[in-house]
Formats: C-alpha cells, structure tokens, sequence
C-alpha cells in the first residue's frame, strides 16, 4: 500500500513539473486573470482524475489517491475559481469512472466540498504556506470522515489513513514548494526573455534621436531586397543630411547640434513616415535615409519635397549657413528594380552620388538617380 501510494505522489509531482512548462507564460496566482485560473483549474481537474485511474482499491466501491492535493494545490495558488473547478471536474470524473453509487456519490460530495474548503481557506490573511497546510489537512479530514463510512475493518481503515496522512503531508509540501520553485524558475525566465527582447530592440534604435540607427537601416534594407528581387517592384532609398552642419555646432555648440539632430528627426518621423512599410533611419552624424519599397521615382521625389519643406517650417536659425539663414538640407533619391545578381550596396552607392550632387549643385536641392 505505501508503495502505490508512493507511485501516486510521483504522478503528481511529475505532472506538476509538465504543468509549469506547459503554463509557462501564464502563471497561477491569486491575481491571475479569470482565463488562467480556469486553464490551471481544468488542468489540475484532469490530473485528479489520472491520479483516480491509478488509486488503492481498497474494497469494491472504495478508493485511496492523492486527488486531493490537485485541488490544494490549485487553491493554494490561484484561490477559489480554480480549486472549485478542479473539484467539479474530479467529482464527475469519480462516478464517471467508478460508476454511479452510494460511495462515488459520496467521495464527489466530499471532493466539492474540499474545493468549497480551499477556497474559504484561500480569503484567510495567512502565510500562504500555511494556507496550504491547511486546506491539506481539512482535505485529509474530509476523507477521513468519508473513508469511516465507508471502511467497517477498523484495522484497514487506521492503515489507510496512517498512509494516506503520511503521504499526503509530506507529497503535498513537497507539491507545493516544487510548483512554487517551477513558477519563480518560468517568472526569472520570462524576466530574462523580456530584458533580452528590450536589450534587442535597444540595439536597433539611435540613442540620440529615438529614431532606427545604421544596424537596422542595413539589416532592414537587406530584407527588402531580398523580397522584391524576384518582382518587378521598385525600391525607393532617400538620403540626405543637413547642410553645413559642422558650421552649426560650431557657432550654436554640441548641445543645440544635438537638440537639432532630435527636433529634425521627431519632425520626419511623426509627419510623413508614418506608413508601416517605410522606414527612417538615423545613417550616421548628420545623415538620414528612408527606405521605401515599392515606391517609384517619382513618389520617391515627392516624398523628399514633404521632407525638404517639413524641415523648412521648423525655421531652425542657421546662421553659418552659406545659402540660409535656417537649418536646409540636401537630398539624394535613387531607384532601382532588385535583381537576385546584385546587391543593396549598389542602391546606396547610386543615393549616396545623388546626395553628393545635391551638395555639389549648391545644396538645398533634391537630386535623383534611378536604374
């Protein structure tokens, strides 16, 4: 008897260590959302009941198990909702598998009433451990009762309950420090995984203008060349940086260059690019490039004008300037058909010579090349 009551506290354990993988990303507590308290309390019903397929039979009606300790469990960490499911679910699993009689009858009452138990146990202001020691030991007694009526041999009924006591008591702390273990180990996880994602997506942003930085641009440009390099579909790239930029940190300092830098990024990124597939990067220094699959020359050109225009209206004082008294920019627009025989590299090489002939030309202007 100790032995398959041994072999019942291995189930339930083992099943305890699969639920926390399984429930990882939701975890059990007693502010869980109600969804979660019911997946947790139908999966702790379904181990009640393999934990009924594998009991002690003690006579022809009677049965011996740990199925309790599923719904002391779920009551311990997630409180009423899921310890009364469970309970409901083991309740009809008793009749449904044991037949309907006078003894499932009254092992379904009792399960029920163990849930009810749990979950007055659970709204105590206690230690939660102690809760749990609790709501173990009114379950024992609960089957204690159930088991006098149903045992005559007082002798079979002092040896069950001894084992049934022992086991309970020590498989249901270990139970519970082994679910609480599992949910502190999935919530360090989940911590981790989290951070590593913000640290993640920290790497792609620039630093100074919250904008995406060069490692994304190149990463980004990269996967539209590959997903238009067997179509037809034009890939737009604008690059342009402020005009003699080094001659406004020079009269106004680092500080109000930086404060320029952020103002002129804020501006482009919250008024024209808010198209989900286009993408503004911060390129490097004073330089900035937007990526625009699927967008002609053209648009391309029309696209820089907003941008040429929205960073005019800011009227930023440049007065280093040699062609105005505000913050201009020059701008290079190039486009090209991906082929799977060449690269990204060439499109940058054709916006950045755009670029250079805008500046060359007297800057404040818009050059375009395409292929």
């Amino acid at each position: 008897m100790l032995k398959d009551f041994v072999s019942n506290a291995a189930l339930l354990i083992a099943s305890f260590s699969i639920m926390g993988q399984l429930f990882k990303d939701k975890p059990l507590h007693l502010s869980s959302p109600l969804s979660v308290k019911f997946y947790w309390g139908i999966s702790f019903g379904i181990l009640g009941n393999i934990l009924m397929l594998y009991s002690i039979h003690i006579n022809s009606t009677t049965i011996a198990d740990l199925r309790h300790l599923a719904i002391v469990i779920a009551g311990a960490f997630g409180g009423g909702i899921p310890a009364m499911v469970a309970s409901i679910l083991i309740g009809i699993g008793r009749i449904l598998f044991f037949g309907y009689n006078h003894t499932s009858i009254l092992a379904s009452a009792g399960i029920i009433v163990t849930g009810l138990v749990c979950w007055g146990i659970s709204k105590l202001k206690f230690h939660a451990t102690l809760k749990a020691f609790l709501m173990n030991l009114m379950g024992l007694f609960i089957i204690s009762i159930i088991f006098s009526i149903n045992i005559d041999d007082w002798g079979v009924l002092t040896n069950i309950l001894a084992y049934h006591y022992l086991i309970s008591l020590i498989g249901g702390f270990f139970s519970y420090y082994l679910l609480g273990y599992i949910a502190k180990s999935n919530a360090a996880q989940q911590h981790l995984k989290e951070a590593n994602k913000l640290l993640n997506q920290l790497s792609y942003i620039d630093g100074l203008t919250g904008i995406a930085n060069r490692r994304y641009f190149d990463q980004t440009l990269e996967n539209e060349w590959i997903k238009l390099a067997y179509t037809n579909y034009p890939l737009t790239l604008i690059m342009f940086d402020i005009d003699y930029f080094k001659k406004y940190n020079d009269t106004y300092g680092h500080l109000e260059g930086d404060h320029c830098l952020q103002t002129i990024a804020n501006k482009i990124k919250n008024e024209i690019f808010t198209h989900p597939s286009y993408t503004f990067c911060r390129y490097g220094g004073e330089e900035f490039a937007v990526i625009l699959p699927f967008v002609d020359t053209n648009e391309g050109l029309q696209i820089a004008k907003k941008i040429q225009k929205a960073i005019q209206s800011l009227k930023i004082p440049h007065i280093s300037s040699k062609i105005s008294d505000i913050v201009t920019l020059s701008i290079g627009v190039a486009t090209i058909s991906p082929k799977s025989s060449s690269n990204q590299e060439e499109l940058i090489q054709m916006a950045d010579q755009s670029l250079y002939l805008s500046k060359t030309n007297g800057r404040n202007r818009i050059s375009s090349v395409n292929l």
